[in-house]
């Protein structure tokens, strides 16, 4: 319960957290024999504490407190990134897409101030009506 505080506490500075976490395995220091006799009973459940558990088994010693600290860490960043990926994409193309609308429209207003000029509106009454600036439309009745 004390872990799970800790790890989720707001103002916890993660480095003290790991210090912590440290020191705590370092109380908890058990003997080559025990480890070892540890280690074994631990590795019957290994295949029911999936991530946690082989990434001590590679190590080939207990899992601490440290290491798990720093596992739990390395997966929020990934998860973390992984979200941040996918929100980037969906802002990307939320962006695009109004891009492409705004696009179309500019282009549907040109169309029409085009058409308006060649039905023999003046070039005001085409800006004012389209609401181009007197440039655009000027650029449009050149281009015809």
């Amino acid at each position: 319960m004390v872990q799970v505080f800790i790890l989720t506490h707001q103002n916890l500075n993660p480095d003290y957290a790991e210090a912590l976490f440290y020191f705590i395995d370092y109380l908890l220091y058990l003997p080559d024999e025990l480890t070892k006799q540890l280690t074994k009973d631990l590795s019957i459940n290994i295949e029911k504490e999936a991530k946690h558990m082989l990434y001590s088994e590679k190590l080939k010693e207990a899992p601490t407190f440290a290491e798990y600290f720093k596992t739990v860490r390395e997966e929020g960043f990934e998860k973390g990134m992984e979200k941040g990926l996918e929100m980037g994409i969906e802002k990307g193309i939320e962006k695009g897409f109004e891009k492409g609308i705004e696009k179309g429209k500019m282009e549907e207003k040109r169309n029409l101030a085009a058409e308006l000029l060649r039905e023999g509106f003046s070039v005001e009454k085409v800006a004012k009506i389209v609401k181009l600036s007197l440039d655009e439309v000027k650029e449009i009745e050149g281009r015809l």
